[in-house]
C-alpha cells in the first residue's frame, strides 16, 4: 500500500511509464520513443521525446521545486514572446488544450511541461553567435516591459541570489570561519552597492531570463538565436541577467587572459543587444557585480540540489578552496 512505502526525496520517473502517458496526452503522429535525458540540478529532470522526424523535450520539475503558478507563469511568458517575434522554444500543448501537467511522484507532486527541440550550433566564441544572442536579448528584455499582467514568479533580487545562497553555504564552512566572512563580506558590499546605482524600475528591472550562461541558446544557419530554459525567469535586475553570460566563459579562470577574454566578449554581446536597449553606465558597473554574486549564488546552488542528487562527499576542503581561491581574487582586486 502507499503509505507502507519509504519516502524519497527525489525519483527518476519510468520512460515506459512515460510514454504511455505522453500518448494518452499528446497528440504524436508516430511513434515515440521517450529517454531519460539529463538529471537537473535543483529545478527539472529532461527527458528527449523522438517521434519520426520530430525532437521535443519533456521538462518534469522537482517536488516543492516549483508551483503550479510558477510553471503556468512560465508558459505564458513563452507564449507572449513566441508571438511577439522573440526567437524560444515553444511549450507544446495538450490534448485537452492545457499545458502543464501534474504528476503524483513517489515524493509527491511533481509538474511537468513539454517544449519544442532546438537544433542548431552551439554559442562557442563565434562573434556571430554572440551578437545574435545579445540581440535576441535585447530583443527578449524590450518586449516584456510591454507584457500584460504582473509576471508571478519569485524575484531574482539580493535576498534570493546572495542571502539564501548564504544561509546554504553557512553549515558546510563553520571550520572556515575566516573564508566565510570574506564571503559574506562580499555580498553586503553588492548588496550596499547596486540599490544605490539601480532602481527597481522598468527598464533597469523587469523579467529576466535568470540563467543566460550560454548554454541555453542554439542558432540557426542564419545565425538566429532561439532561447530555452526559461525556467529560472523573474523579475531582476537586467544587467546581472546580461551579466550571467558575460562573467561565464571560463568562470573561475583568474587571469588577465581570461579576463580580456570576457571583457571582449561582454562588447560583442552589447554590440546586439543595444539594437533594442540602452545601456546605462551603472549598468555596466552593476554587470562586473555580476561575477561576484553569480559565484555566491552558484556555489549554495550546488551545494543544496547536487548533494540531493549524488550526495554530499564533493563538499570537501578541496571543493570550498576551489570557491575561495575566486573570492580571494575578486576581493583583493574589488574591496
Amino acid at each position: 500500500m502507499a503509505e507502507d512505502i519509504f519516502p524519497v526525496q527525489n525519483s527518476t520517473l519510468s520512460e515506459k511509464a512515460l510514454t504511455t502517458w505522453i500518448y494518452e496526452n499528446y497528440d504524436f503522429q508516430k511513434s515515440v520513443n521517450c529517454i531519460f535525458y539529463r538529471k537537473g540540478l535543483g529545478i527539472c529532470d529532461a527527458y528527449r521525446i523522438e517521434s519520426g522526424e520530430v525532437t521535443r523535450f519533456l521538462k518534469i520539475f522537482m517536488h516543492g521545486r516549483r508551483t503550479e503558478t510558477d510553471v503556468s507563469e512560465e508558459v505564458r511568458l513563452l507564449n507572449y514572446l513566441g508571438e511577439n517575434g522573440v526567437s524560444v522554444a515553444m511549450p507544446l500543448m495538450k490534448t485537452d488544450g492545457s499545458y502543464t501537467s501534474e504528476l503524483n511522484a513517489p515524493e509527491g507532486k511533481r509538474y511537468a511541461v513539454m517544449y519544442e527541440g532546438v537544433e542548431g550550433d552551439e554559442i562557442g566564441d563565434d562573434e556571430n553567435h554572440i551578437r545574435s544572442f545579445g540581440e535576441m536579448v535585447g530583443r527578449f528584455h524590450q518586449c516584456c516591459d510591454d507584457m500584460p499582467g504582473e509576471y508571478r514568479r519569485k524575484n531574482l533580487d539580493l535576498e534570493y541570489l546572495l542571502d539564501s545562497s548564504i544561509e546554504i553555504i553557512s553549515p558546510f564552512m563553520q571550520h572556515r570561519t575566516e573564508d566565510l566572512d570574506l564571503i559574506m563580506r562580499i555580498a553586503e558590499y553588492c548588496k550596499e552597492l547596486i540599490p544605490a546605482l539601480l532602481p527597481k524600475l522598468r527598464p533597469e528591472y523587469g523579467i529576466c531570463h535568470g540563467d543566460l550562461y550560454g548554454g541555453d541558446v542554439r542558432f540557426t544557419e542564419d545565425d538566429t538565436a532561439i532561447i530555452f530554459d526559461f525556467d529560472s525567469s523573474g523579475y531582476g535586475w537586467r544587467a546581472l541577467d546580461i551579466g550571467v553570460f558575460t562573467g561565464s566563459p571560463d568562470w573561475m579562470d583568474t587571469t588577465d587572459e581570461a579576463d580580456r577574454i570576457r571583457m571582449k566578449q561582454q562588447r560583442i554581446f552589447l554590440d546586439g543587444y543595444l539594437k533594442y536597449r540602452f545601456i546605462s553606465e551603472n549598468e555596466l558597473i552593476v554587470m562586473r557585480l555580476s561575477l561576484p554574486i553569480h559565484h555566491i549564488f552558484l556555489m549554495g546552488h550546488f551545494l543544496k540540489y547536487y548533494g540531493i542528487h549524488q550526495g554530499y562527499s564533493f563538499a570537501d576542503d578541496e571543493y570550498l578552496e576551489w570557491y575561495m581561491v575566486w573570492f580571494r581574487y575578486w576581493a583583493k582586486e574589488n574591496l
